[in-house]
């Protein structure tokens, strides 16, 4: 990231995060639309699975993954089809997993067109109609995810929050936020909610992978936030996202794709993706940076194929 430099900003158990160094200009948040929906490409959704650990080698079936702000379903087609190949490799019918998935989305024609992609998706995977209704019907909520986090425990909770300035919501659902959310402070940005949100609902070991705007990690307004994760959390990648095409749109959000793990805080890798980072296989992005010794991985590390 050539207009960023790295400081150390944050201890958690004599470990130095390194956190972005605060740019000379604003940061402008530009909602595409109305509700503050960014739509993700499919690169980066892949490699943001493959960041997390929710890969099709794994046992999926048995585990719990969120996607709290699911839009018409950018996230949820891709990890349908890695729940799908794991139920192969385990011998299990897709009839076992209608606890394995749980997406919110608020908009009700927006969850409507997520269902009836999920349906079409599964009966493609060889599901019978009425169990692609179901699993849909069940895997999708239309609803708000920041009022209805309960007592569950996530083993992955993956997406794209809002981009949604909290000046921009109504002043009641403000309120609620707020009252809801301690880490929401000053003239925090929605997606600060999301991340508390999430972070509270893994259990342990589980794995908060999201990509979104980078301002909390350097903000007044991300003070609260950036507590709560060195009290009890690992931030395993911070990969910058500002020079890559990470949306469907032009966007200002200065993006940065963050996986958390609820466990104590171990080493950090810190890399940045460039425009021709969507040239690259994704799983090939993704094991270079997990299998990187190195704190900082550099841009000119991953090269395109």
């Amino acid at each position: 990231m050539a207009d960023n430099q790295f400081n150390p900003s944050i201890s958690t158990q004599g470990i130095q995060l390194p956190l972005i160094a605060p740019l000379r200009r604003p940061l402008p948040i530009t909602a595409i639309e109305p509700k503050g929906v960014v739509y993700t490409k499919r690169w980066v959704v892949e490699l943001l699975l493959d960041l997390s650990g929710y890969t099709q080698d794994k046992n999926l079936v048995d585990s719990l993954a969120i996607e709290p702000a699911a839009g018409d379903g950018a996230f949820l087609g891709p990890m349908i089809e890695r729940l799908v190949k794991s139920c192969q490799k385990l011998g299990r019918s897709l009839s076992e997993c209608q606890n394995s998935l749980l997406a919110y989305e608020l908009d009700e024609k927006s969850a409507a067109r997520a269902r009836a992609v999920i349906q079409e998706l599964l009966k493609d995977h060889g599901a019978k109609s009425p169990l692609a209704k179901r699993l849909a019907d069940a895997w999708v909520v239309n609803g708000d995810y920041l009022l209805d986090v309960e007592t569950r425990q996530a083993d992955f909770i993956i997406g794209n929050p809002p981009y949604v300035r909290l000046e921009d919501i109504p002043e009641e659902t403000a309120s609620v936020y707020r009252s809801a959310y301690p880490t929401m402070r000053g003239r925090a940005d929605l997606y600060v909610a999301f991340f508390e949100a999430a972070l509270r609902e893994l259990k342990t070991g589980g794995v908060c992978a999201f990509i979104c705007a980078d301002r909390w990690m350097r903000n007044q307004y991300g003070a609260e936030l950036r507590q709560l994760i060195s009290s009890a959390y690992s931030v395993e990648i911070l990969l910058s996202m500002h020079h890559a095409n990470a949306f469907d749109d032009d966007v200002d959000a200065y993006p940065a794709i963050t996986v958390i793990r609820y466990t104590t805080q171990r080493s950090t890798i810190v890399a940045s993706a460039d425009q021709d980072a969507e040239h690259v296989q994704p799983g090939r992005l993704a094991t270079t940076l997990q299998t990187t010794s190195q704190a900082i991985l550099p841009t000119a590390s991953i090269e395109p194929s």
